[in-house]
């Protein structure tokens, strides 16, 4: 089927047609209705979502996890043990999931693991990040705490020493973690 552009010619869009039975007809109503958006949009939304995540889940062994199961696991804990656990998983879960889903380890594919698998499909934060001309900084916001941060901290600068071979300076608090990486292009490691 050939692609139609669209009317600012920034993408390519194919038309197609679905079939849906009356309730999940009216279920898509009511959600795009409740989000302001037009089904076609939610539609585009939930495909993409399948596309770039859902689709890999049972084979990059993920499972959804209650909030709450979540923070009470963590507080199980001290700060140390989950940094060092952080950084253990992080050598090897990031790698191998990186790998497995976008066949390239690069800047690129790490930081768009960490904003859409950890972040927009894990759930686990909200993700912003400022480009500089030699560095980019990077913040999650997060509902795990304190000791969540240190996970995460431990984590995060794991992964990106395992797969791009990046050290970062981190910052964290209760609710966020802050990191700065340096431009490959101006990295003088």
């Amino acid at each position: 089927m050939a692609p139609n552009l669209t009317a600012d010619a920034r993408s390519a869009t194919v038309t197609r047609s679905f079939r849906f039975d009356a309730e999940m007809s009216k279920i898509l109503d009511e959600e795009a209705e409740r989000m302001g958006v037009s089904v076609n949009a939610l539609v585009g939304i939930i495909l993409k979502r399948y596309s770039e995540f859902t689709r890999y889940l049972s084979k990059i062994d993920m499972i959804v996890l209650n909030r709450e199961l979540l923070i009470s696991l963590l507080e199980a804990k001290d700060e140390e043990y989950l940094y060092k656990l952080g950084a253990k998983l992080g050598g090897t879960v990031s790698v191998d999931t990186i790998m497995f889903w976008k066949k390239d380890v690069t800047e690129e594919s790490v930081l768009e693991y960490i904003e859409k698998i950890i972040c927009l499909y894990g759930h686990l934060g909200t993700y912003d990040e400022v480009s500089q001309p030699d560095s980019k900084t990077i913040v999650i916001r997060h509902r795990l705490g304190r000791k969540g941060s240190k996970f995460f901290e431990g984590y995060l600068r794991s992964t990106l020493k395992n797969t791009v071979g990046k050290d970062a300076t981190f910052e964290v608090t209760d609710s966020s973690i802050k990191f700065e990486i340096r431009s490959s292009i101006n990295n003088t490691e």
